[in-house]
């Protein structure tokens, strides 16, 4: 009588077999392993990949609508760093914050057209900086 171990339900159990029961389930076993290490050779884990430093190409992206996009995000920045702090204020306030034009300017005790033509000024400032 021989002793192999089973496992069941996440629990490994030893039982005492025939030798003949023994000896076929270390085939069944043995024939496992090399299903299992045929199947691993031939297909690769893409979590295996990754992990090893393989690089896999996005189908979905658009490099040269990525670079146009890098490259304005930089020309915006550096013409956002061309404004006076007062400008960068209410650019902040209107895009980031979303604030109204209107509670801008009676938080200031300005009129509305004096906030408009403030804008105006930005945007002229920061579109001659693409040209």
């Amino acid at each position: 009588m021989k002793r192999i171990k089973y496992e069941i339900n996440g629990k490994v159990i030893d039982i005492e077999v025939t030798d003949e029961f023994a000896a076929q389930y270390e085939q069944i076993e043995a024939k496992e392993k090399r299903v299992n290490r045929k199947e691993t050779r031939r297909h690769q884990s893409l979590d295996a990949l990754v992990e090893s430093g393989f690089q896999i190409a996005d189908q979905g992206s658009d490099i040269e609508a990525n670079l146009i996009m890098q490259n304005n995000i930089d020309l915006l920045r550096r013409a956002f760093a061309t404004l006076t702090n007062d400008q960068k204020w209410l650019v902040e306030q209107v895009f980031y914050y979303g604030r109204k034009q209107s509670e801008i300017a009676a938080e200031l005790g300005i009129d509305v057209t004096s906030i408009r033509d403030r804008l105006r000024v930005i945007y002229k400032q920061i579109k001659n900086f693409w040209k």
